[in-house]
């Protein structure tokens, strides 16, 4: 399968450097003791493209393709991206992961895109988003594949958008002259279906994003 990520105008995946039937089974035992937690056949991403999708999704779905021998992608239905999930999985089997929000602010309105890389201890994280104003906000030491020159530029919006986030997945590997590859083959989608008694509960994870 073949998505020209370059030509979107926004995308929302997380990409772990890990074999994708490590990232089954370590669901198949988070689903064992998750009431609610099933694998769908359903991987059709297209709804997901551009972000087209509600808020609050039930059930969540995490779609899982093979990016290569030890590479994996994940598209979430979750406007926040799931960043739960994505915090489980690379915590929990201590993977080099990405967690990528790809916006283009000249045709959305009220766009925001954001990066986080986490290996080992080293956790980074730069967005831009508009508030009620523009935000630039970064966390954590720069790392070799980010151009920190562009974090200097007078207008916050521009100080990370579309053509520098694309530019980074380059850098890191996760795309090929814009766009992205991968394997229909192995791959699936895992659910959490809710209910009222659960919708209240607080999520576990990291923080947020947020303005600082």
């Amino acid at each position: 399968m073949h998505i020209d990520i370059a030509n979107l105008d926004a995308v929302l995946f997380s990409f772990f450097w890990l074999d994708i039937q490590s990232v089954k089974a370590f669901l198949a035992q988070s689903a064992n003791n998750k009431e609610g937690s099933v694998f769908s056949k359903d991987i059709d991403i297209k709804p997901l493209l551009n972000l087209q999708y509600g808020y609050n999704q039930n059930p969540q779905r995490a779609t899982f393709f093979s990016v290569g021998k030890n590479a994996a992608i994940m598209f979430p239905n979750l406007q926040d991206g799931w960043v739960t999930l994505f915090w489980s999985i690379s915590r929990g089997l201590k993977a080099r992961a990405c967690y990528m929000k790809i916006m283009d602010h000249n045709k959305l309105v009220n766009s925001s895109n954001y990066l986080w890389y986490s290996e080992n201890s080293i956790e980074r994280v730069v967005y831009t988003l508009k508030d009620d104003k523009w935000v630039f906000y970064e966390q954590g030491e720069p790392l070799a594949f980010e151009n920190t020159a562009y974090y200097t530029t007078k207008l916050k919006k521009e100080r990370l958008n579309k053509n520098i986030m694309l530019e980074y997945c380059e850098n890191l590997g996760i795309l090929k002259n814009g766009t992205i590859d991968f394997d229909v083959n192995g791959a699936f989608s895992y659910e959490y279906h809710w209910t009222k008694s659960g919708a209240g509960k607080k999520a576990t994870g990291p923080r947020s994003f947020s303005r600082k």
